[in-house]
């Protein structure tokens, strides 16, 4: 006797499909806890590693000496805003756990370094 056909479940379409976003590397369980919380309430999800991803990124760019507030085209990825993006991730550093928020601080001291 054969074998029925295996049906595979369908996602109801009123439930979303869950994205997954990279979290920041070296963080505790907790500490992804603490930014998606914070994601979840009060910014956009993924939006700390992607803050963390632009500021690494611009301060690395020989550029980003030239940067203008007048000047820009307004798209984060693109020309990003240096006091936004630093008001967001130490928005970040205060929910962090003490180890997590040590960890992150110290590898935004070395990027602010660059700056």
């Amino acid at each position: 006797m054969a074998n029925p056909p295996v049906r595979r479940r369908r996602r109801p379409p009123w439930q979303p499909t869950r994205v997954r976003h990279r979290p920041i590397p070296g963080l505790s369980g907790r500490g992804v806890a603490a930014i998606a919380r914070l994601e979840r309430e009060r910014f956009d999800p993924g939006g700390a590693a992607r803050a963390l991803r632009t500021w690494a990124w611009f301060v690395r760019t020989p550029g980003h000496r030239l940067w203008s507030e007048a000047e820009g085209c307004g798209v984060s990825e693109c020309c990003p805003d240096p006091p936004e993006l630093r008001l967001f991730l130490h928005a970040v550093v205060a929910v962090l756990p003490p180890k997590d928020a040590r960890l992150l601080r110290k590898q935004l001291d070395q990027l602010d370094d660059m700056w």
